[in-house]
């Protein structure tokens, strides 16, 4: 075991293996087992609301990426309209912040940037509709077709496009990361995360989206017990409201 420090300034143990041992993952098969039936779902079938997700959804509340989705159908119906709106705006911070108060409603002008990266990368490969983008993330390999394109957009978010799509795989995000800790006593890296629970998955008869969906049930309503009344949702730029 090695030691390290988590998001939180926490020291950890880390399991420096590149799989989790045989006791250990029957620890997870247990667990897994153990959660109910998810209540939501995480496919998205809608090309638009797969671009904000991609860029909204890691590190945001749920309420606020729901809010910015809901004002955006507002405002464009469709990805000819997004382009439109794209190309009013000059790729500016002041251009930028502009932009995603008109489209969200709240001041992600960084996160108005990731979007006009993800519109150019999906338009050199000619993704631009729901169909091309499933086919796309059923033949895309992170290492080779999305690694270092878009500074800020990483193997996390690129499992979470896949996820949505139905695709057998699970985002690691920190739902997933404290969960995996919280059963084995500590911490593994994303791949690992990501090859163990696939693997649970398949023990179960469970649909690997499915069973990422559970997850992260189970941790936020873990989360909402253990947190204080007074919540810290993070940096202004990307969560306060936009003054329309």
């Amino acid at each position: 075991m090695k030691k390290k420090q988590n998001e939180k300034g926490v020291v950890v143990m880390v399991q420096p293996s590149s799989s989790l041992s045989t006791a250990d993952f029957e620890k997870l098969v247990a667990k897994c087992k153990s959660l109910p039936p998810a209540k939501e779902s995480n496919r998205s079938t809608d090309y638009i609301e797969n671009l904000f997700l991609t860029v909204l959804d890691y590190q945001m509340k749920g309420i606020v990426v729901r809010c910015a989705i809901e004002h955006a159908k507002s405002v464009v119906s469709d990805y000819a309209g997004l382009k439109r709106l794209i190309a009013q705006y000059p790729d500016t911070k002041e251009g930028n912040l502009e932009a995603a108060q008109r489209l969200w409603g709240y001041n992600h002008w960084k996160r108005f940037g990731l979007l006009r990266q993800l519109v150019d990368f999906f338009e050199e490969r000619k993704v631009t509709t729901q169909d091309e983008l499933e086919k796309w993330v059923q033949e895309a390999d992170f290492e080779q077709d999305f690694k270092g394109k878009i500074k800020g957009l990483g193997f996390t978010l690129f499992k979470w496009l896949q996820v949505r799509q139905g695709i057998e795989t699970v985002k690691p995000d920190i739902w997933v990361h404290r969960f995996i800790e919280d059963t084995v006593g500590y911490a593994v890296n994303d791949k690992v995360a990501v090859e163990a629970l696939e693997k649970v998955a398949k023990e179960l008869g469970v649909h690997a989206p499915e069973l990422d969906i559970r997850i992260w049930e189970y941790q936020e309503n873990l989360h909402k017990k253990l947190r204080p009344t007074r919540l810290r949702i993070g940096e202004a730029e990307d969560f306060d409201y936009a003054p329309v």
